[in-house]
């Protein structure tokens, strides 16, 4: 079973003074690693964490802190979600099993082969430039995570990058 790390980052700004930063399990740092280095390798620009977005994710997988499933929060916004009906994942777990469809996706014909690859065509769509993300462990003993992305990607015959 994995255990949440609480990371803490310190300072020395100067003998004996020592900043401390530390960021909870899930902080938004952990959804922006993955989304970052995954639109560093195609070179579009990083996202940015909106509040407002991580409100409209928040409330979506509240709405499904019973069960776990999965829906769609609205054609406004972009989404991804991941979810495990038994365990618990982690923020860079969900991120990661997003970045990896990217063996799917063939840029030459802008579409997946062999396998599902829109969740990781939204993590690099270069015209999103802003993100807002939340998990929520369900009352079955699952765990639901959601991403939500403004401007939405996935546009047909658009290329994500």
């Amino acid at each position: 079973m994995r255990r949440n790390v609480v990371i803490i980052i310190c300072f020395v700004i100067s003998l004996p003074s020592v900043l401390c930063i530390w960021y909870p399990p899930d902080a938004p740092i952990d959804y922006l690693i993955g989304h970052d280095k995954a639109r560093d390798s195609v070179g579009i620009q990083r996202l940015e964490w909106n509040g407002k977005l991580e409100g409209v994710a928040k409330r979506f997988v509240n709405q499904h802190i019973e069960d776990c499933l999965e829906g769609q929060v609205s054609l406004k916004y972009g989404q991804n979600i991941a979810r495990n009906p038994v365990n618990e994942i982690s923020a860079q777990d969900a991120v990661a099993s997003w970045v990896a469809q990217k063996q799917y996706y063939d840029y030459r014909t802008n579409s997946c082969i062999g396998g599902e690859c829109r969740r990781y065509t939204q993590v690099v769509w270069k015209n999103s430039t802003d993100i807002g993300c939340h998990k929520v462990r369900c009352r079955n003993g699952g765990t639901l995570v959601t991403c939500i992305y403004d401007p939405r990607g996935n546009i047909l015959n658009q290329r994500p990058y």
